[in-house]
């Protein structure tokens, strides 16, 4: 018997790969691709001159105040570098150990370490609360205020 390929052009033909359609489907997702690229841009624009109605612009004399550098001396070069200084030593006191009153017997202790002690030990002379949770609320005469 012979192989039906051979006698049937079409047959053979089935099974190729439809190039038409490879291209045109290829030329259809390019096509939707470069339109929602257009859509995007067109939105875009339409949103950025929105805003722009929306924000009212800066006095012209504002903008020249802003743009200004206050005369020598400056009283505050860095503004911010004493407050970064202050918050260093307010953090070095707060993760060390040293004293606060010799002659007391007053110490410092890092206050992670603080923390720890008052969940193991409690607070000092503080009552211990109840297991069901907060304390009740003091009992009143009824009377109104």
């Amino acid at each position: 018997m012979s192989n039906p390929e051979e006698t049937d052009p079409s047959a053979a033909r089935s099974r190729e790969v439809d190039t038409r359609g490879v291209i045109f489907s290829g030329l259809g997702l390019a096509a939707g691709l470069i339109a929602s690229l257009v859509a995007m841009w067109g939105l875009f624009r339409v949103l950025e001159k929105r805003q722009e109605r929306v924000d009212k612009p800066l006095p012209p004399q504002v903008v020249v105040n802003l743009k200004r550098i206050p005369p020598e001396p400056r009283l505050e070069p860095d503004p911010l570098a004493l407050r970064r200084e202050l918050r260093a030593q307010e953090d070095a006191l707060l993760k060390s150990y040293g004293w606060v009153d010799r002659t007391a017997g007053s110490v410092r202790i890092p206050i992670d370490r603080a923390m720890e002690i008052v969940l193991e030990r409690g607070v000092p002379g503080g009552k211990p609360m109840a297991a069901g949770g907060p304390a009740p609320a003091p009992a009143t005469s009824g009377q109104k205020p």
